[in-house]
């Protein structure tokens, strides 16, 4: 696994504990602490937090002595998406219909339309082609969601229903979605995340929950979680899932433990 990037030390930690646990805002110097013991330094993770409040993922709280982060709305709101992907069941069930997504963006707008696209494949959606994309779930509720903060509505259509062609539905999922890349990959979670010994201490068990979690949200975001009838038998990430599920369960008191005693919450 490559080593933990600032921006994804923060993302993985508002969704993962700052924000279940129901805090508003984390003081700078516990952002900084937390952050150390996972081997991002200082001023990588000030730096980091400059740019994602210039970017209006959080927002800076200072007043009464008091100097720290919080999210913003649009990112409470991703970060809650996030959370019901990580730790919802499993979609098994299918009724054979498509959801279908196309767009067409202009150029001079390519900022918004790359943030649409990672809207889209953040949701699971899968790309058939330039500016059209496709889910097995419907999704249109999320999709809609996405859209309106993106500000494209008037470039963007949805419709849910089946497709004519091609009539085999696992010829959808080859074009959509690499599922032998994507097994790979779980295979390589599963061998790095084999049940190991009770950590040492409070701050190993936080340090190894994060970085599963961390971990299993780069790769949930690739898979679509696509339901029973459309994956290979015995796919490999229902046993990654479960495997991430008890890992986590496993280390989740003593790791909200240390992040709670080092914020003071």
């Amino acid at each position: 696994m490559a080593g933990l990037r600032p921006r994804s030390f923060l993302f993985t930690l508002f969704g993962d504990y700052v924000h279940p646990v129901g805090e508003d805002s984390v003081r700078v110097g516990a952002l900084v602490r937390l952050a150390g013991e996972l081997a991002i330094s200082d001023n990588a993770l000030r730096s980091a937090l400059t740019r994602l409040s210039r970017e209006g993922w959080l927002q800076a709280e200072r007043g009464g002595g008091f100097r720290g982060y919080s999210l913003t709305p649009e990112t409470r709101q991703l970060i809650e998406e996030g959370i019901r992907r990580i730790y919802a069941s499993h979609r098994a069930g299918w009724d054979g219909r498509w959801l279908l997504v196309s767009y067409s963006v202009p150029e001079q707008s390519r900022e918004l339309r790359d943030r649409l696209r990672q809207s889209l494949s953040f949701l699971g959606l899968g790309a058939l082609g330039n500016g059209l994309f496709v889910s097995p779930h419907d999704l249109h509720r999320e999709v809609l969601e996405a859209v309106r903060r993106c500000q494209v509505e008037e470039h963007v259509t949805m419709h849910l229903g089946r497709l004519t062609w091609p009539e085999d539905p696992a010829q959808v999922v080859a074009r959509a979605w690499d599922l032998e890349r994507l097994s790979s990959r779980w295979a390589a979670f599963l061998e790095r995340w084999s049940p190991g010994p009770e950590p040492a201490s409070d701050q190993e068990a936080f340090r190894c929950r994060f970085l599963l979690t961390h971990e299993f949200r780069h790769l949930l975001f690739d898979d679509p979680d696509l339901p029973e009838p459309l994956l290979p038998a015995d796919w490999i990430g229902t046993r990654a899932r479960e495997r991430f599920l008890a890992e986590n369960r496993r280390l989740r008191h003593r790791a909200e433990r240390h992040y709670l005693e080092v914020t003071g919450a």
